[in-house]
């Protein structure tokens, strides 16, 4: 009896997720908004079921896909699906919000390294490679209008797009992060509404305020930036690795720093308006960042909080 309601619940949640395939793969504009949906399915059905119930599910979902889709949505559903049965899972143990969002993060990371490594075996196809086509089209482009207007690209101009060319490569490992984690973020605040409404259980849930980093990341984070001083080879793989980690650390850094505004404005009762709106500023003005950075080193080193409640 079980088994049978097991298997019924998969064939629903399999349904789900085809429809919102399908919709994600032919409606480009409302597909936008699906595509982030699509680990939901097997987020609901682990946590019910365990992971073992949705590995299960995960691997049925690739009939849908090939048959529907095509051979390059199997990279999408293996995406999505894979960190909804890991994401899940972690739900269904109490998991906190962080650690949610680290595993969903992870998931999606390494989910995105397959797909990279199996487009350039299988398909010889250079992600990097094909954006700096895309940014060599630009930088002619940019060319051409300045011959246009009378104001020819100089030597320093050409040195700049190509240097600015290397950057963005290097860090296409960052940008991979990023990635990972603004999808395991909107996939969980969009699972969100959809488990309360089911009444499923998702835990006690830490204020964003009362978010702490490891002490030991200020440590990375310090040596990190001491050994680019370095006289490193750019383009090399000690350069790469620390120049993508010193980001991935800066921006650590930074949430650190956001993290304890909400906390000074909590202890003084401002409300979380005032923080809100740092934030959003903070997107528009990057020298507010570097603030907000430099205050989030502060706290993890000096411990401020600790202060403030003294």
């Amino acid at each position: 009896m079980k088994n049978a309601r097991v298997l019924t619940e998969g064939a629903v949640q399999l349904a789900i997720f085809t429809v919102l395939l399908l919709l994600s793969l032919y409606m480009p504009v409302f597909g936008m908004v699906t595509t982030f949906f699509l680990a939901i399915p097997f987020l609901l059905f682990t946590m019910r079921h365990t992971y073992k119930n949705g590995l299960f599910l995960l691997a049925a979902s690739f009939i849908p896909s090939i048959w529907f889709g095509s051979l390059f949505s199997v990279p999408m559903t293996f995406m999505f699906a894979s960190s909804g049965v890991a994401m899940g899972h972690v739900w269904q143990r109490k998991g906190g919000k962080y650690v949610v969002l680290l595993v969903g993060t992870l998931s999606f990371l390494v989910s995105m390294i397959i797909i990279y490594a199996s487009s350039v075996l299988f398909f010889d196809i250079h992600i990097g490679k094909q954006i700096e086509e895309i940014m060599q089209q630009s930088f002619q482009s940019a060319q051409i209008v300045l011959e246009r207007i009378g104001q020819p690209a100089n030597e320093q101009f050409e040195k700049t797009m190509r240097q600015t060319m290397d950057i963005v490569i290097d860090l296409l490992p960052t940008a991979f992060v990023f990635a990972a984690a603004c999808f395991a973020w909107i996939t969980q605040q969009a699972a969100l509404p959809i488990l309360k409404r089911l009444n499923m259980p998702i835990g006690n849930w830490q204020p964003f305020r009362e978010l702490v980093l490891p002490k030991s990341l200020l440590w990375y984070y310090l040596a990190v930036m001491l050994l680019l001083f370095f006289p490193i080879e750019h383009g090399s793989f000690l350069y790469i690795a620390l120049l993508n980690l010193f980001q991935i650390l800066q921006l650590l850094m930074t949430i650190q720093g956001f993290s304890f505004i909400f906390y000074w404005m909590h202890q003084k009762n401002i409300g979380r308006k005032g923080a809100i709106a740092i934030v959003v500023l903070s997107l528009f003005f990057p020298f507010l960042l570097h603030l907000v950075r430099i205050l989030g080193i502060i706290d993890l080193g000096f411990d401020l909080r600790k202060k403030l409640k003294d």
